[in-house]
Order: structure tokens, then sequence, then C-alpha cells
């Protein structure tokens, strides 16, 4: 049996099916927070194990923007394992707004950014036919999504309070893209990151109201 395939049910969650990777990518990745949120660096080789799954169930369910946002993240883990082998102690940086012009250049980038990827994806199985032999759903929707992450990463770092309105919608979009194409494992995975997203932006907003003040 391919564990690996995504028409190889485990089990079956309010009459739909689950996936033996459906179920493993998304329990791994549940650890895998936990352990970014406790910082404890084992969480980094464990997002690679996590990010791989993820990689080829997207591509299964042809969310061709998300499977190649996995290999950011892998990378990501890569840069991450080192870094916390060798940093020591560091000031955290206060969480502030964003500033007029970095919001625009955010809009600017999702933006144009969710276009051209979304162009891409919606036809790379013209482009590469071999690797992908069917078309992209929900292109333009996915790649959007995508880009909209790596802009809200970028201003997690920077601890901008505005990274979490763009994970909110983030989550909200890819719950509806993982319900429709049937991994409703994944989508109640996202429902709990949406409800970590909200609490963020109320917690950093209520830290930044008494810098404020």
């Amino acid at each position: 049996m391919n564990i690996f395939n995504v028409n190889n049910v485990f089990f079956t969650v309010l009459g739909s099916p689950v996936s033996y990777i459906e179920f493993w990518a998304t329990v791994l990745i549940a650890v895998y927070v936990l352990l970014i949120t406790r910082r404890i660096i084992w969480a980094w080789p464990l997002g690679l194990i996590v990010f791989t799954l993820f990689s080829i169930l997207f591509y299964q369910i042809r969310l061709y923007s998300d499977f190649f946002e996995q290999f950011y993240y892998i990378g990501n883990c890569f840069y991450g394992w080192y870094s916390w082998k060798k940093a020591g102690d560091k000031k955290e940086i206060d969480i502030s707004c964003a500033t007029s012009k970095a919001r625009l250049t955010a809009i600017i980038v999702i933006a144009a950014g969710g276009m051209v990827m979304g162009f891409l994806m919606s036809r790379i199985h013209i482009y590469l036919p071999r690797l992908f032999p069917q078309p992209a759903v929900y292109p333009y929707i996915d790649a959007t999504a995508t880009v909209m992450g790596f802009v809200a990463a970028a201003l997690s770092a920077q601890r901008k309070i505005e990274s979490w309105y763009l994970w909110i919608c983030v989550n909200v979009i890819c719950i509806g893209l993982y319900y429709t194409r049937g991994v409703k494992f994944v989508m109640f995975l996202y429902v709990f990151f949406l409800a970590l997203a909200v609490n963020g932006l109320i917690s950093w907003g209520k830290e930044l109201r008494r810098k404020e003040n």
C-alpha cells in the first residue's frame, strides 16, 4: 500500500475520507507549531518532514502554488535550524505598525505576485506537461494566498501587527480551498490556525496599545 497516495483512505470524518498522508501531515504540523512556540530546536528537522509530506499532498490535489510554497518552508527550516543553533539571546523587536509605504508595498506585492504566480500555475500543465499532467485548480486564488503567506511571514519576523490580518486572510482562503478539494482534516487544522491568528491579533493589539499609552 502506498501511504503517500491521497486516495488511500485511513479513516473518515463526518463522512469525508482522510488519507494517510493527510492525517500524518496534519498531525505532524501541529507538533511542529507546538515545538516552534516553545522554541525547541527539533521543530526544524521535523518541519523538513512535514513540508515534504504537504508538498506531496498538494501536488496530488493540484494546488500547485501550495506545492511550490512548501519548498520555501523547507528552505526556511534549514535556515531556522542553523540560526537557532548559532544564535544566543537576542533582544526582541518591539511590536509596531507598518508604515504606510510598507503597507502599500505589501498590497502591490500580493496583487502583482498573485497575478504572476496565478498565470504561471494556470499554464504549468502546458509548460511542463510531464511533471504536471493535469491543470491546477483555483490557480489565482491559491497563488494569491501563497504570496500573501510570504508577505505575512516577513511582517511577522519584524513583529508588525499587520501580519496577523494577512494570516487571518490566508487561513480563511485555505479553509475554503481545502474544503473544496476534499482534504477536510487539513481544513480543520487551518480553522485552528485561524483561531491562533485571531488570538495573535488580539494579544499583539493589547501590547501595542499598552506601549502607546
